[in-house]
């Protein structure tokens, strides 16, 4: 609007207006505000000089050159009107322009929040099967702690087992021993009694078939004896046998059983370090691509302040070239009206001038 109102162009006609012709400063208001009888144009464009010595061609003369600076300035000030109309045109269009922006990055902005939408429900969801992986890891935890307890009982079970055998097969040594001693000592007592009898010339035979009818039975308890401690040994070995590849058995499929719980837990801590892996791969991503937005959002939101600040300004610049515009309507307004009431004002002035002439 400055550069409107203070152009040199504009600033050389004002200048060349107001040297050339002073008295054309009279304006329309001027005339409203003096009566018709005590307008004077012979003082004011003869400068003061005697009404009589001025002649009328020269004051028409006069006023036809105000006409022509009038007319003149008239259209240099609808061309600066003409001017201001596409300055405040292009203003317009700026401020749609401006207005466009906002709507065409809109559009970018909503893909972008659904994208930070989907971004934070795929780590919302990554963050549920961690939570899985995790419940389950303990879980495989806790059955492979159940699982060493059962071994360890097991174990125990089979030292019990083995101390107990180890107790049996010492009783039946035991045993073996004692029954050999005692045979021993009985054979001796009979042998001591056979020959005490041929010593003494023994001749009776019942005593004979007694004797022999007493290591007969002797020899046949002491064979029952060994024959039942035998089977008795026997059958706590096999009971004992069954019991321990019973526990063999089941310590050997616990063993199975932990080695598939240990290869499970294995490919369950691979499987949780690959999500692991995944997950922070996914919030790096996600942290960039926040960023990356962020920084968008910040650039699209510094352009649309830039973008409301020139439109105010645009604005304002185009209320102040909408005032000048107002301001030299009115002037022209004033000028079209100065040059309608002026042929009266010289018909006026040439009556008043007329008496004044020498007959």
């Amino acid at each position: 609007m400055e550069r409107l109102l203070h152009s040199p162009g504009r600033t050389r006609e004002e200048y060349r207006y107001q040297t050339a012709r002073p008295s054309s400063q009279l304006t329309s208001s001027e005339f409203a505000a003096k009566p018709a009888d005590s307008l004077d144009f012979s003082n004011k464009y003869a400068g003061g000089m005697n009404p009589r010595k001025i002649s009328e061609k020269e004051l028409l003369q006069g006023l036809n050159d105000r006409f022509a600076g009038f007319i003149e300035k008239v259209h240099h000030l609808e061309n600066q009107n003409r001017a201001v109309e596409k300055e405040i045109e292009a203003i317009r269009l700026r401020a749609k322009s401006s207005a466009s922006l906002s709507k065409e990055y809109e559009s970018e902005l909503g893909s972008l929040r659904q994208q930070v939408h989907e971004i934070g429900h795929q780590k919302h969801q990554i963050e549920i099967n961690r939570q899985n992986l995790e419940d389950e890891f303990n879980t495989l935890r806790e059955n492979i702690s159940v699982l060493k307890k059962c071994i360890n009982d097991a174990y125990l079970t089979k030292q019990e087992m083995d101390r107990k055998a180890k107790a049996l097969e010492e009783e039946i040594g035991f045993l073996k021993k004692n029954h050999e001693s005692e045979v021993a000592e009985m054979m001796a007592q009979i042998q001591e009694g056979h020959v005490t009898a041929e010593m003494s010339d023994f001749s009776r035979r019942d005593v004979t078939a007694a004797l022999r009818d007493i290591r007969m039975q002797l020899e046949g308890h002491t064979d029952s004896d060994i024959r039942d401690a035998e089977e008795r040994f026997r059958a706590q070995l096999a009971k004992l046998t069954k019991a321990a590849e019973v526990n063999r058995e089941a310590l050997m499929a616990t063993k199975a059983e932990i080695n598939e719980h240990r290869r499970q837990l294995q490919s369950r801590n691979i499987e949780l370090d690959s999500v692991k892996g995944v997950r922070e791969a996914l919030e790096k991503q996600l942290y960039d691509l926040e960023q990356r937005h962020n920084d968008t959002i910040r650039e699209l939101e510094f352009e649309l302040k830039n973008a409301k600040y020139d439109m105010s300004s645009h604005l304002r610049e185009y209320q102040d070239l909408l005032n000048v515009k107002m301001a030299l309507d009115a002037e022209i307004y004033s000028y079209r009206y100065f040059f309608d009431y002026t042929p009266f004002y010289c018909s006026l002035n040439n009556e008043l001038s007329g008496p004044a002439k020498p007959s």
